[in-house]
């Protein structure tokens, strides 16, 4: 029988600031055996004052590499995170989800935006 359980961000990483892959990893270690299991996870942001991109694909971005997108969406809830990083973690699932249904495609398409900056 699956359960939903409560994971606090800032007591995984010892502070309120979720700014580096490294912590990402941590809070991604903690939640894919739960996700794996089929528990639900309410992932709390509760006491983090300042979120990153990078801490945010190693996290939750990652989790698309293993799971369909549906499932990630049926077993994770974010809750508590400020409403200025709403923005960041909608760029981070986007980009992730399209990185891990096609590299190559998403690899390509940054390369033409990098060639068509430099005048190539």
């Amino acid at each position: 029988m699956s359960e939903t359980i409560l994971v606090r961000v800032a007591d995984l990483i010892n502070g309120p600031r979720a700014v580096d892959a490294a912590a990402g990893e941590r809070v991604f270690s903690e939640i894919y055996p739960l996700l794996q299991r089929g528990d639900k996870v309410l992932l709390s942001f509760a006491g983090i004052s300042l979120v990153i991109t990078a801490f945010l694909n190693a996290a939750i971005g990652k989790l698309f590499g293993v799971f369909p997108p549906e499932k990630v969406s049926e077993l994770l809830e974010v809750r508590d995170l400020d409403d200025a990083f709403h923005g960041t973690l909608e760029s981070s699932l986007e980009i992730s989800k399209a990185y891990y249904e096609d590299p190559e495609r998403l690899q390509r398409s940054i390369q033409e935006v990098m060639d068509e900056e430099s005048g190539f």
